[in-house]
């Protein structure tokens, strides 16, 4: 083999290393925080509408009026050891169903988040698993968190500018997880201002850890320009369903937690 093939193949191989530990890269990322509607969907809508109603019933069955709500967006194999769950949203009684108050990443421009309100099966859209996690809070606390979201408030505690891992003690960015923790701790707090609210959360909270080396962490926003890393220090920390869960414990506001698994829906898909 001449030198210059040799040159050729060393460069073909290097290259294909990159883009597979790019892909690695990028699953490893995405399956820790997804808070988009973009996607094609694994189950049929039928299914994902009989999820809905599911997740309605329950709601209605145990006469909950606001409850947040988690799901996968990666099968569970791929999420880090520990997390279950991905996107979460506020559930709110609305008559005989719920509106699901959620923070969604753009399509156009994936770094700007918006506030968007819909129902159970579009929440369901984007799930690769048949269940979903429920935050219940205490039954005083769920009225005076439902007026609280309807309120002007709840949106004063919206950062646009959106990262798929955003540091919950950093008021740079923002994702789904992150902007629950805010509501929440806006809520608690009685203060809409995001720099009071990072320091109170400071004093206690205690996020999720993300494990990335230096090149993973230089070669992430060069695979999704979502993975923002400024807001980062030596430790890269985002906040997850569990963690909200600690939250509202700290804060004497949980009344329980739980997984509801659905019921099969027979379809093609079965």
């Amino acid at each position: 083999m001449s030198l210059r093939l040799k040159i050729l193949f060393i460069v073909l191989v290097v290259l294909a290393a990159g883009a597979g530990f790019m892909r690695y890269l990028d699953l490893e990322y995405k399956s820790l925080i997804a808070s988009t509607q973009k996607g094609n969907p694994l189950f049929e809508r039928s299914v994902l509408e009989d999820y809905g109603h599911q997740i309605r019933n329950h709601l209605l069955e145990n006469n909950i009026e606001v409850a947040i709500l988690s799901r996968s967006g990666q099968p569970r194999a791929r999420l880090p050891e520990g997390i279950l769950f991905t996107h979460s949203a506020f559930f709110v009684k609305e008559g005989d169903d719920y509106d699901v108050y959620n923070l969604y990443h753009g399509e156009d421009n994936r770094l700007i988040s918006s506030l968007v309100t819909d129902k159970a099966a579009d929440f369901l859209k984007l799930t690769r698993e048949r269940d979903v996690g429920i935050l219940v809070p205490k039954t005083e606390v769920q009225t005076a968190l439902k007026a609280f979201i309807k309120s002007p408030a709840y949106r004063r505690v919206h950062q646009t500018n959106y990262s798929l891992i955003s540091n919950p003690f950093d008021l740079r960015y923002q994702n789904c997880n992150e902007f629950l923790l805010d509501a929440l701790g806006a809520f608690a707090w009685k203060t809409t201002d995001r720099t009071k609210i990072k320091a109170q959360l400071k004093t206690f909270f205690d996020p999720t850890i993300i494990k990335a080396g230096f090149v993973r962490r230089k070669i992430a926003p060069l695979v999704d320009e979502r993975l923002r890393m400024a807001d980062h220090g030596r430790e890269i920390k985002t906040a997850t369903r569990l963690d909200l869960q600690e939250f509202l414990e700290h804060e004497h506001m949980l009344d329980t937690a739980y997984v509801l698994k659905f019921k099969p829906v027979h379809t093609k898909e079965n």
